[in-house]
């Protein structure tokens, strides 16, 4: 292997051993617990446990899939430890740690209670939080005021430093193209197809979410731009049913229904939602005249179908069965100067996991440790139908052809696979974990073009065929709970169609150092093996060649490099400073046929990203909360551009990612009591590229803007007001939402709104929750 790969371990082996050198810290206590359903007994992971001193808060931790926490290295004194949890009354225990104590226990059996009526009984704050220990931040349900249209993308976007939404809803993380996985209840959920605008699931099925986006264990391949681990709701208590139904501006509309109930071991939650809307995309004309958006041809329908299934048969073993499925229809607003439009668009997506936990029985000394066992395995499938209207005039031309085409798209792909993790923890201070992921690919790929007058055009009829294979080991070393050492590898093998099997070992290893709960610092190289969807394109481009076919896209390999700070102040202050470096050898991006959603996955030769985010979290004592998201990215890629069904560009001039927003930034507020709540999101961005090339004055820095190249900066506020309401056992919340309630377009000038950007234009929702 490289040098360059072994020498950032070199250098963490060399921190560890000076920090192992150092005196011993002062001896602190911890404490930790669990925290389960107190009719069922059901463990609840996802939970928030806040602990506090006096009036100041010291940590906030997460339980984990078997209910537990545990807080490190709190001095000796008096504690109060609350728990809160979608669907439960919260509750506080008073801990106190001795001078000689190890661990100080809190356990605790929430009471179930209307969804809805916990916005009665506990005063909301914003739904974004940072976690003190690993520097991720979490999201939390039971704090989220999102307009009924608001998707998972949109939740991406708002709490993830570093994320840019583009008018079409794919989210892009770091200056990179959806390169991220999510995790549902610990499986994985294989990526869809590219082009695909159909929003996996509705955020009402969240728990929590978990985004990782540096620092990963070993444990996590594939796309990992973002980990996004996602916890579903648990079922409660006793029978829940809550539904809604709202109305707006752009005949938007829709209804929702959530159920829950519990029957001794087993547990059953169900959702079902309907969005429909005139304004599905961002508009994409701008009338001058009247300086005003013109949105046409943008109609869309969205269901969502979720359903989950857990059975806990004891205190050792929780399985749980997740089923979701989603369709999207809706108007393709493309080519607005050519005539009468009538594309439509249709996305399938859908998945069934199943995970099993077993914690194994410890020895009655204890001295032999513990050990968990987790199984899972997965289906995913979904399909992709673009069909060009009647009357569409023929726009797009393939290289070297003087034809005009009309093209359409028939593409579906189906995805098996299990994911198995043994971990060993000896004592405290160790753990080892180990596991393999691997799953299997298959599917049809149908594109096809036609001119005018009917002629047939260059087309692609395959099976896709592709399989992906990882296997990992590492291990958490902690000699104190001052600092600990995290270090692992694993090895990936990717096989896709045309590129045949491409493999990669990857080291990792991260340094966190934990003065005391409310300071972290880490250091962490890792390298990554990132795949590209199993798909094939490329026969296109050899029938547009004249039987030249275009290189296959392979995975991106990449060197990462991240340093950062999380401090806690004590007045509910939370700070987060992080830098990153990746340098990529080839990196991916895609392609999009102009005049369609169609579009595939493409090499550049390397790809460097450099950034700095920093997150403020302000949760003070009181009805008032907020956050602030602030991200300074540069993504740039050279050395020619390959794969995909257009020709390989040989240019080496560096160019800026397409997805690359150099600034972007996102602030919320939150104003809530006794059952009424006010909130307002401002979000900002710099401006994409959109494919503009670069002049003369173009630079790779990390602050050099490039503003010649970069368009559509702006600026847009949304708020939201609702109040909750209790009618007997009926539990009624009316809400209302703008969305751009504030637009920058028309109404700032300078030197960061340089740019005209359409955005979309206000819109105005209504809904009513009743939940018993």
């Amino acid at each position: 292997m490289r040098s360059r790969t072994w020498m950032p371990l070199a250098f963490m082996v060399w921190l560890a051993a000076a920090f192992s050198a150092r005196p011993a810290f002062a001896a602190d206590g911890d404490i930790g617990g669990a925290v389960a359903d107190s009719a069922s007994g059901t463990p609840l992971p996802g939970g928030e446990v806040r602990v506090q001193r006096g009036s100041d808060l010291v940590a906030i931790a997460t339980t984990d899939a078997f209910g537990r926490f545990v807080v490190h290295n709190l001095p000796a004194g008096s504690y109060r430890v609350e728990v809160r949890y979608l669907g439960y009354r919260p509750e506080t225990r008073e801990v106190s740690i001795g001078a000689t104590e190890g661990l100080s226990r809190a356990d605790f059996h929430m009471v179930p209670l209307p969804i809805n009526l916990s916005a009665v009984e506990v005063t909301s704050v914003v739904p974004l939080a940072v976690d003190t220990r690993t520097g991720n931040q979490v999201f939390k349900q039971n704090d989220y005021h999102g307009a009924p249209t608001n998707t998972t993308s949109q939740i991406l976007q708002q709490s993830i430093g570093g994320a840019a939404r583009a008018p079409t809803g794919e989210v892009h993380i770091r200056g990179q193209h959806a390169e991220y996985t999510y995790y549902v209840d610990g499986v994985p959920v294989p990526s869809g197809i590219s082009g695909s605008l159909n929003e996996l699931f509705d955020p009402q099925v969240v728990n929590q979410i978990d985004f990782q986006t540096g620092g990963w264990d070993a444990e996590y391949g594939n796309k990992n731009a973002a980990v996004v681990n996602v916890t579903t709701r648990i079922p409660s208590g006793g029978f829940h049913l809550d539904a809604s139904s709202y109305g707006g501006s752009f005949s938007a509309n829709g209804e929702a229904l959530n159920a829950s109930t519990n029957a001794g071991k087993w547990g059953f939650f169900i959702s079902g939602t309907r969005q429909a809307t005139d304004m599905r995309r961002e508009p994409i004309v701008f009338d001058s005249l009247h300086n005003a958006v013109e949105n046409f041809h943008n109609d869309g329908t969205d269901l969502f179908g979720f359903a989950k299934v857990q059975y806990v048969p004891s205190d050792h073993d929780v399985l749980n069965i997740d089923l979701n499925r989603s369709r999207t229809r809706f108007a393709v607003p493309f080519d607005s100067a050519n005539g009468i439009i009538d594309d439509h668009q249709q996305d399938v997506n859908g998945f069934v996991n199943l995970g099993w936990n077993h914690r194994f029985a410890e020895s009655a000394s204890g001295a032999g440790g513990s050990s968990e066992l987790f199984a899972g395995a997965f289906f995913r499938d979904g399909s992709l139908n673009y069909t060009p209207g009647l009357t569409d005039s023929a726009t797009f031309q393939f290289p070297g052809d003087t034809n005009h085409y009309i093209v359409a798209e028939d593409r579906n792909f189906h995805t098996a696979g299990v994911k198995l993790d043994y971990t060993l923890q000896p004592h405290h201070g160790l753990e080892f974990k180990t596991g393999v992921l691997a799953s299997y690919t298959g599917g049809h790929e149908d594109f096809s073009s036609v001119t005018n007058q009917d002629s047939p055009g260059p087309a692609s009829n395959s099976d896709l065929k592709g399989s992906d294979v990882g296997v990992y080991a590492q291990a958490a070393i902690a000699p104190s709970d001052h600092w600990e050492i995290r270090t692992g590898a694993r090895f990936d093998n990717h096989n896709a169609p045309f590129a045949g099997n491409q493999n990669q070992v990857s080291p990792r290893v991260k340094l966190s150092v934990f003065p005391d709960p409310a300071n972290t610092f880490w250091v962490y190289y890792g390298r990554l093996f990132l795949p590209t969807n199993v798909e094939d394109l490329r026969a296109i481009t050899s029938t547009a060649q004249g039987g030249v076919a275009a290189d296959p896209t392979v995975p991106e390999r990449d060197d990462f490099y991240e340093v950062g700070y999380v401090h806690r102040f004590p007045m509910g202050v939370v700070t987060k400073l992080s830098a990153y470096h990746k340098r990529s050898s080839p990196g991916i991006d895609d392609a999009t046929i102009p005049g369609t959603a169609i579009l595939t996955s493409v090499n550049i030769g390397r790809v460097r990203i450099t950034g700095i985010e920093g997150v403020v979290e302000v949760r003070p004592r009181g009805p008032v909360s907020g956050y602030l998201n602030l991200a300074l990215n540069h993504a740039y890629g050279f050395d020619g551009v390959t794969g995909g069904f257009f020709p390989p560009s040989t240019d080496s001039t560096p160019f800026d990612l397409d997805h690359d927003q150099r600034l972007s930034g996102v602030a919320s507020m939150v104003y809530s009591a006794h059952g009424f709540y006010l909130s307002a999101t401002g979000i900002y961005g710099s401006g994409l590229t959109n494919g503009n090339s670069p002049d003369s004055t173009y630079g790779t820095g990390l602050f050099d803007f490039n503003k010649s190249i970069k368009v559509d900066p702006n600026f847009i506020l949304n708020a939201s007001a609702g109040y909750t309401f209790a009618v007997g056992a009926t539990v009624i919340r009316p809400q209302v939402y703008i969305e751009n309630l504030f637009d920058s377009k028309y109404a700032l000038k300078g030197p960061f709104f340089s740019g005209a950007s359409l955005g979309r234009p206000r819109s105005v929702q209504f809904r009513v929750n009743i939940g018993a």
